[in-house]
């Protein structure tokens, strides 16, 4: 299974929400790298229906917490993750979404403000194997959108959910002489 069969898989009736995140949403903002599993976010409510549905589509799920879950496939191919987030998150990030197309299969995907969040949010808990890929995505979705990091709006965003420091890192790298 791959993106367009996990897509198919969340609208069978009754259809599950989800927002396409990870690499797949970082390319559909711009910056294209290799990614080896398939990212969604989805509703917390949902969460009995996504494991019912995964299970019965052949995946296993192979690590657990509150805020995710990750499913295998028993003869390899990509993986599924799942990001549980609460109604009001999800219907906020979802009224903001933009439709892209993923090789014939069109899905949502957060708004780039809204992908800087959780990428920020990831860096913001230095989670040693993820810090250096989320970094190059944050820089990257930065250089390919022609962001102005010393606009407000985005001192703002990265304060909320980054840090100072963070911030003042990737003012110093993106500076232009």
């Amino acid at each position: 299974m791959e993106l367009s069969d996990f897509i198919r898989i969340a609208r069978e009736e009754p259809a599950l929400g989800f927002l396409v995140i990870g690499g797949y949403a970082v390319a559909a903002h711009g910056h294209t790298r290799a990614t080896f599993d398939v990212d969604f976010l989805v509703r917390q409510a949902e969460r009995e229906a996504w494991f019912a549905r995964l299970t019965a589509a052949g995946l296993a799920r192979f690590a657990e917490t509150p805020a995710f879950a990750q499913f295998t496939q028993p003869d390899g191919g990509d993986g599924l993750d799942l990001m549980f987030v609460d109604d009001s998150t999800f219907n906020r990030m979802r009224q903001a979404s933009e439709e892209r197309d993923f090789g014939g299969t069109l899905a949502r995907v957060p708004c780039l403000d809204h992908l800087l969040a959780l990428k920020l949010h990831v860096l913001k808990q230095a989670l040693p194997h993820r810090t250096s890929k989320d970094a190059d995505d944050v820089e990257m979705l930065i250089r390919r959108n022609g962001l102005d990091l010393k606009d407000v709006r985005y001192e703002e965003l990265f304060l909320k959910y980054g840090t100072r420091e963070i911030y003042e890192i990737f003012l110093r790298l993106l500076r232009t002489p």
